[in-house]
């Protein structure tokens, strides 16, 4: 597990985040998509980590199909991390531009593909990381819904050199079988650790890092 990245993702609470952090989450995620059920802005986003131990958990703003514009004025907020959900046809150049302004180290493309669509490998040089989430028509995540874990596992290996996160309706009682067979580099829990959107469960938490700590 040391290594592994384990994001808690749609927090919305300070409570929340500090139980996220004390169970052990790496990575603390704030949804900044005003369509999402766990929509937070970008300075309530602020204040809760300013409460939260810094050195012990990292910051991920999650922004759907960001303007430039909008991505520098989350930038200068002092988020660690920025996850950016967008269509997989999109025009190359706009991709360059997010990963220009924040750096492909801090990138994570979060392309929605799919079961007809191929991994967007052209994308590949403008981030560091990758997240799969399942696919839905008209959602960008938060569906619940469980990923294509065996696509994931395809390009995971045929692209070893990114760090690949697994998201998508996993939660206590899927997530060894997740990591058993798709091997990770991280895994994004949201809706599989609530007991309602945007209100993390305890025990759920606590079940699944009971796993992670097995």
């Amino acid at each position: 597990m040391s290594s592994l990245t384990i994001k808690i993702c749609g927090i919305t609470s300070y409570m929340d985040a500090q139980m996220a952090t004390s169970f052990g989450a790496t990575h603390l995620g704030f949804i900044l998509y005003e369509k999402s059920p766990r929509y937070i802005d970008r300075y309530q986003a602020g204040e809760i980590l300013s409460r939260v131990q810094p050195a012990t958990v990292s910051s991920v703003a999650v922004m759907v199909n960001p303007d430039p514009s909008f991505l520098n004025e989350v930038k200068s907020c002092g988020f660690d991390f920025f996850q950016v959900h967008f269509q997989s046809n999109i025009e190359t150049s706009k991709v360059e531009e997010w990963s220009d302004i924040v750096g492909p180290e801090r990138l994570w493309l979060v392309p929605r593909i799919s079961a007809e669509q191929r991994f967007p490998t052209k994308l590949l040089p403008c981030a560091n990381t990758i997240l799969l989430d399942a696919y839905d028509e008209e959602k960008h995540g938060g569906t619940g819904k469980i990923s294509d874990w065996k696509r994931f596992s395809e390009w995971k290996k045929e692209q070893p050199g990114k760090n690949w996160i697994l998201a998508g309706g996993i939660g206590p009682e899927n997530l060894e079988r997740a990591l058993v067979e798709t091997s990770p580099n991280g895994i994004d829990l949201n809706s599989g650790v609530e007991s309602k959107p945007g209100v993390k469960s305890r025990e759920k938490i606590s079940q699944v890092f009971s796993i992670l700590n097995h």
